[in-house]
């Protein structure tokens, strides 16, 4: 009897260790699927926090310049931008127009920065320049004033989390 049953206990066990290495290779296959998805929204957060960041930098440089006294709490705010305006070309593709945009931003922002000392440049002797001068300024703040819903149009599509 025991000859009859060797057999049966031999395919039992072969038939036992294929199915729990089968049941293990499956688990490890949905651990390294789920540890995939994972990574895949780790990813997709990084990249929102990355760009939403550059968002806020720009909102806090735009604040400051809408007021600009020359004040070292307003300077220190514009080396933050300028690191936006480079990040900006790595993080959003080039079809957006955000890297573009914030050139354009960053040049009239720095029309508005350096205004002060242009103006001392031309001294009381130049009161038509000193005009001129004053008027593009405006132009500048001006612009500077209406860009934050085109940077906000520009964004919407890349910080929408749901569609990254």
């Amino acid at each position: 009897m025991n000859t009859c049953v060797a057999p049966w206990i031999d395919i039992g066990l072969k038939v036992l260790t294929a199915v729990a290495a089968t049941t293990v290779a499956a688990y490890v296959a949905r651990i390294s699927w789920r540890q995939w998805k994972n990574n895949q929204e780790k990813l997709r957060l990084d990249l929102y926090e990355r760009r939403f960041d550059i968002y806020m930098r720009v909102l806090d440089f735009h604040r400051e310049l809408i007021a600009w006294n020359d004040t070292d709490a307003q300077k220190s705010s514009q080396q933050p931008f300028i690191r936006a305006v480079r990040e900006s070309r790595f993080l959003f593709p080039e079809s957006s127009g955000v890297y573009a945009f914030l050139e354009e931003f960053s040049s009239h922002a720095f029309y508005i920065t350096n205004f002060r000392s242009a103006r001392q440049g031309w001294g009381p002797a130049f009161p038509l320049e000193q005009v001129k001068l004053a008027q593009e300024f405006t132009a500048h703040v001006n612009w500077i004033l209406t860009s934050i819903d085109t940077l906000e149009n520009k964004l919407a599509p890349l910080l929408n989390f749901h569609a990254i």
